[in-house]
């Protein structure tokens, strides 16, 4: 992250002002980029992902990858896969490199959190399983921006008593949430 882009960030404190607020954390800033639907899920706290094949492959490959790095254990809202402490540096394991934005903004959440909290440039990377490559995630104005669009539209799925009607995507056949929202 270059330190200017956080530090001349105009939505810097009410960002972080909402995120706590809403109590967000990284996976909704991957939903929201995915689906309208599957955020407002989450946001409410539906969420049976962990039973869907997909997930519990994901987490077997999680499981057996890498050792789960434990400095990251009591980060409320954060839970990055591995953290570099000396290096301010977070790591998310994916299984592959699909929804690049997504993942991009999970990630970059991360990496802003705790460059505020530390007042220090952090910077992110995806680390893909398959591939065992590792892709650096930009934080500059232009990601800080989606960041805060996706809050806005967060807190606006929040407010909301119905989840989103929502057009099926090439996602839906694979969502771990397709059960639950009519796209299974």
């Amino acid at each position: 992250m270059t330190e200017n882009s956080l530090l001349q960030w105009p939505q810097r404190a009410l960002f972080q002002q909402q995120v706590n607020a809403l109590d967000l954390h990284g996976l909704h800033y991957q939903h929201v980029a995915l689906c309208q639907r599957r955020a407002w899920m989450y946001l409410h706290r539906i969420n049976f992902a962990q039973w869907h094949e997909r997930v519990a492959l994901g987490t077997v490959k999680h499981l057996t990858s890498y050792r789960r790095d434990i400095s990251t254990r009591g980060l409320f809202g954060l839970a990055p896969d591995r953290i570099d402490w000396e290096e301010r540096i977070v790591y998310e394991n994916k299984g592959s490199g699909g929804a690049v934005e997504a993942v991009n903004d999970q990630i970059a959440f991360y990496a802003v959190m705790l460059s505020l909290a530390d007042d220090q440039p952090w910077r992110a990377f995806a680390h893909i399983l398959t591939t065992r490559k590792k892709r650096e995630v930009v934080i500059d104005f232009s990601q800080l921006e989606r960041l805060w669009h996706s809050t806005q539209r967060l807190a606006r799925l929040a407010e909301q008593e119905r989840p989103p009607a929502v057009p099926a995507i090439p996602l839906c056949p694979t969502c771990s949430f397709s059960m639950f929202c009519g796209y299974d």
